[in-house]
């Protein structure tokens, strides 16, 4: 456990460094509020519209670090993009928190901010937030609750055993590694349940109800299979799926490298994404 927070404490402020410039240029306006137990930082810019559909944010971090302060950059961004608020749900971290315990934290998350903002609002994640996001989708559904009217997923993880060639062929060009993020995987959840479809959600059944969805990643990351995958998987259920794949870039490019033209054009695809799918 000790490691684990080290290495939390390690990426928050790496992520403090990284973010201190573009959040300067963005200054969002933020407040704080809680769901039950659940904390989630609201995020608007100047211009945003109150009185439209909000977008509710999964962060990434292989499971086990960032939070909704550490991944404000990407809240921003998204507010900046598409001019709506973004509630950044601020759920608990693997291994203080394992796969089941975050789910119901992110169905909370969701429930009240759908009571509150009297939407439907869009849901996006990225990276392990991603596969939380795709996997909270489904347990929305199931449950009955309001389903999301629209689905970004930036490089999502849906796959915990790792079974996309990409994992192989494009490791050699990613920053990220398999044996580094493995013992994240196992504190999120048991290799014994990486088939269940609520940890995995490439396994989940998205024929009925599953919303609209947009992927994107880059060629240079070896979770590019697993957009792939799940995209191949919605288009032959008959769902709305759409898949964008940016030459050269690496894992978090949205973030990483927002002011690129590649940076733009994401955000662009994005926020007209957002606009299609909401009313």
């Amino acid at each position: 456990m000790a490691d684990f927070d080290e290495a939390y404490a390690r990426a928050a402020a790496f992520a403090e460094q990284l973010s201190a410039e573009p959040l300067a240029r963005l200054r969002p306006e933020t407040e704080t509020w809680t769901a039950g137990d659940v904390s989630i930082l609201t995020v608007q810019t100047a211009e945003a519209d109150l009185g439209i559909a909000p977008l509710v944010y999964v962060h990434g971090g292989g499971f086990t670090v960032g939070s909704a302060r550490t991944t404000l950059l990407t809240a921003a961004l998204a507010a900046e993009a598409s001019g709506r608020v973004v509630h950044s749900i601020d759920y608990t971290v693997a291994p203080h928190a394992r796969c089941a315990e975050i789910l119901e934290q992110v169905f909370s998350a969701w429930s009240a901010v759908v009571d509150r903002s009297g939407h439907t609002p869009a849901l996006m994640g990225d990276s392990a937030g991603g596969c939380i996001a795709a996997a909270a989708t489904l347990l929305i559904r199931d449950r009955g609750a309001t389903v999301p009217a629209a689905l970004v997923l930036f490089s999502p993880l849906v796959d915990l055993a790792g079974e996309g060639e990409t994992g192989q062929t494009l490791a050699a060009v990613d920053y990220m590694d398999r044996a580094m993020l493995l013992p994240g995987l196992l504190a999120y959840a048991p290799s014994s349940s990486w088939d269940d479809p609520l940890v995995s959600p490439i396994h989940g059944d998205v024929s009925p109800g599953f919303p609209p969805t947009l992927f994107q990643a880059g060629t240079r990351e070896r979770l590019l299979s697993d957009s792939v995958r799940m995209h191949r998987k919605l288009r032959a259920a008959g769902r709305h799926s759409r898949l964008e794949v940016y030459e050269g870039m690496p894992h978090g490019f949205q973030s990483l490298l927002a002011q690129t033209p590649e940076g733009r054009e994401a955000w662009t695809e994005v926020a007209a994404f957002f606009d299609e799918h909401l009313r």
